[in-house]
């Protein structure tokens, strides 16, 4: 019987963001549609801007505050909110508070 339960608990530092970790639960490899990611940031550092030209992000706030990169615009947000960032569209997020930021990440289609 298969496993569908997936909770390995590895935490890896993002390749390129300073002060940020991501856990992946399903990525392109699972399946075509979706792949999805506990991201944390520490306080006072950033995911930077940039663009996914083939994939629409999707985020929640898990806990913390933050500001998000919506295009041009920076816009607060803060645990139970939810928010997207479009395929093409620039975005970054930036941990202002004093506690780890925690994000979960849905990329739809899968990234690759």
């Amino acid at each position: 019987m298969e496993n569908h339960i997936i909770n390995d608990g590895q935490f890896i530092k993002h390749p390129t963001q300073e002060g940020v970790f991501m856990k992946h639960f399903f990525c392109s490899a699972d399946n075509e549609c979706l792949n999805n990611l506990e991201v944390r940031i520490i306080p006072g550092f950033m995911i930077a801007p940039h663009v996914h030209e083939n994939s629409s992000e999707f985020f929640y706030a898990v806990e913390g505050i933050g500001e998000f990169l919506d295009g041009e615009e920076w816009r607060s947000f803060k645990k139970g909110d939810a928010f997207k960032a479009p395929k093409g569209m620039q975005h970054g997020i930036k941990n202002i508070g004093n506690e780890t930021l925690v994000l979960f990440s849905t990329f739809s289609p899968a990234s690759r």
